[in-house]
């Protein structure tokens, strides 16, 4: 079976279960790399990461999305993007460097690409970084603030963060410095947000100014403050979400509480959700990279397998979920294969999912959701055997009305009244077996006939 034709079928059996499909742009042409943001600007939206090729067109680091697909920009940036911000109706760039000792803050106005004053440098590195890069950017109190992984700006000492006055970069206290305790050996702020004029930055860092903070620390304009004991690991993304501050990165645990790459602050510790994200193999690297609330839906992408819940059963999930009234969407499969990091509204009926793995690139398209979002039973559902030859034994605690198997392309197959045991004369090959409680929540499980 080719890729494309497994896609398709793949997005066929998205549709079919929760009235949604991901579809990807661009399923026969090549993206080389990982899209890691995009932003609206001027009525655009832009696209950057580790790509400079996008569907196959030559685009330059920074594609722009119109007329349905991926074009050139006339943003030309020498190495690959790590965000874009909008201030005062100005574009702001923060990049990776991968070529020279140097890297820079660049602003886009008026046609124009510029640097904002001097460039940053790393002259303390070791591990797996030996440039500097910069990860994001933000307004705060009327001055711009940049952080990434640099320890001087220009001739000045300036660690890891650093305030723009319109003339000068200058330092934040004693910035930032260390690494989290058995994290990589590189100290990286990751990402900036303003929340009650405060200032909060999360990524791999183990102090801001002299206080240990373990990859998340706040400023109130003068001092850094800690936010209880830290992580345990990194730290890639905050948000606000039902007024909670929501953090998720790849640590698992915080002051001995036990968590699964992503955690809301709770006023004094940092507590664990109803749900976290843990590996399916050894080899799994697991984390949360970005965290989006539109129109009180959480989006959270990154590198997900699966979804763990309160009550210890899992549920399957690839790359992205939301998160909204207590129910969990998983896109019924998601992208399988790869991360996603950038999540962006196209207009207000659909949303850009960016990301990819390992060289390669992906971008995909759905609808925002405005119906039933797919619900997680909480009581435990088993599925045995499965693999099956000719039926399924069903045990759970749930009330559970009806049933129904579909192939994968949608197709019903059979359905009706909920049994303990379904006898099922299919062929070999993979089918969903999908579970509906009478409040019309609902479950599914993938089976396999022999």
């Amino acid at each position: 079976m080719s890729k494309i034709t497994l896609l398709s079928i793949c997005l066929c059996f998205s549709q079919w279960i929760s009235g949604q499909s991901i579809q990807e742009i661009c399923t026969s042409t090549a993206t080389n790399g990982t899209v890691v943001d995009c932003h609206y600007f001027n009525d655009s939206l832009y696209a950057t990461g580790f790509f400079n090729v996008i569907c196959g067109n030559s685009v330059g680091y920074i594609a722009k999305w119109e007329n349905n697909e991926w074009q050139p920009s006339a943003i030309n940036i020498s190495d690959p993007g790590h965000s874009l911000r909008v201030i005062d109706d100005k574009l702001y760039i923060a990049k990776y460097e991968e070529s020279v000792d140097s890297n820079w803050v660049y602003v886009y106005d008026n046609a124009t690409l510029e640097k904002v004053g001097p460039g940053v440098y790393l002259t303390t590195a070791s591990g797996l970084s030996a440039l500097p890069n910069i990860y994001d950017i933000i307004e705060y109190d009327g001055q711009i603030i940049a952080c990434g992984e640099f320890d001087r700006v220009g001739e000045a000492s300036i660690q890891g963060i650093m305030q723009w006055n319109g003339s000068s970069w200058t330092a934040m206290d004693a910035g930032l410095s260390g690494n989290i305790q058995g994290a990589p050996p590189v100290m990286f702020p990751h990402q900036l947000m303003v929340h009650n004029d405060e200032l909060y930055v999360v990524g791999n860092f183990r102090n801001a100014g002299g206080v240990e903070v373990n990859g998340i620390a706040k400023w109130n304009g003068s001092e850094w403050m800690n936010l209880g004991a830290g992580f345990n690991n990194t730290v890639y993304s905050i948000v606000v979400f039902n007024d909670e501050i929501i953090v998720g990165g790849s640590f698992t645990e915080s002051n001995g509480t036990a968590l699964n790459r992503i955690a809301k602050w709770d006023g004094t510790n940092w507590v664990a959700l109803d749900f976290g994200f843990t590996p399916t193999s050894m080899n799994d690297f697991i984390f949360v990279h970005t965290l989006k609330n539109f129109d009180d839906v959480l989006y959270i992408g990154g590198g997900l397998k699966e979804i763990t819940y309160a009550d210890n059963t899992t549920e399957s999930c690839n790359g992205i979920i939301s998160y909204a009234n207590g129910t969990i969407n998983t896109y019924m499969g998601g992208v399988p294969n790869n991360d996603i990091e950038a999540i962006c509204k196209i207009d207000n009926n659909q949303l850009l999912f960016g990301g990819g793995v390992f060289g390669s690139g992906y971008t995909g398209i759905t609808e925002i959701e405005t119906s039933t979002i797919e619900s997680h039973f909480d009581a435990k559902v088993v599925v045995s055997p499965n693999p099956f030859t000719t039926s399924i034994d069903i045990t759970t605690d749930a009330v559970i009305e009806t049933y129904e198997i579909t192939n994968e392309l949608g197709e019903v197959l059979a359905f009706g009244n909920f049994a303990s045991q379904i006898h099922l004369d299919v062929p070999a090959g993979i089918y969903f077996l999908k579970l509906t409680q009478p409040n019309k929540a609902y479950t599914v499980r993938r089976i396999v006939r022999l």
